[in-house]
């Protein structure tokens, strides 16, 4: 594989990574959750929403990547690609490539995001589910 390649797969494993890890942190968090007093449980819940508000405009930007490659990709018909490589086209085709690579790594941030988003979901309904109990 050429070095562009191999960098990007590196990039990719990073990123997936790091979605690995979220998505276990969650999992520990919500394990946890029956032993955290309300006071703790509360601070994580405003910790995630800032963490979310903060990530807002990123992510905006990011679904809007997502959204104008997708539409690109739509242009880029199998026929244009098989014309450039015949032709010989490599400065297209790189620019294509890295454009997929970036559409990837968007699509990987994006997933993030949604994970935090889904981590304060979470904690707002146990918070919820705490604010009902303690009604009764």
């Amino acid at each position: 594989m050429s070095a562009k390649v191999d960098q990007f797969c590196d990039q990719l494993r990073d990123r997936l990574s790091t979605i690995e890890g979220r998505l276990q942190s969650v999992k520990t968090n919500m394990k946890a959750l029956p032993e955290q007093a309300e006071k703790a449980l509360r601070d994580k819940l405003a910790e995630a929403r800032t963490k979310v508000q903060a990530q807002k405009e990123r992510v905006e930007q990011t679904r809007a990547n997502l959204k104008a490659r997708g539409q690109q990709k739509v242009a880029e018909t199998k026929e244009a690609v098989s014309e450039w490589k015949a032709k010989g086209e490599t400065r297209i085709l790189n620019a294509r490539a890295d454009r997929a690579e970036a559409y990837a790594a968007d699509a990987l941030d994006y997933a993030v995001a949604s994970i935090d988003g889904a981590e304060e979901a979470i904690l707002d309904a146990v918070v919820a589910r705490i604010d009902a109990d303690g009604a009764q």
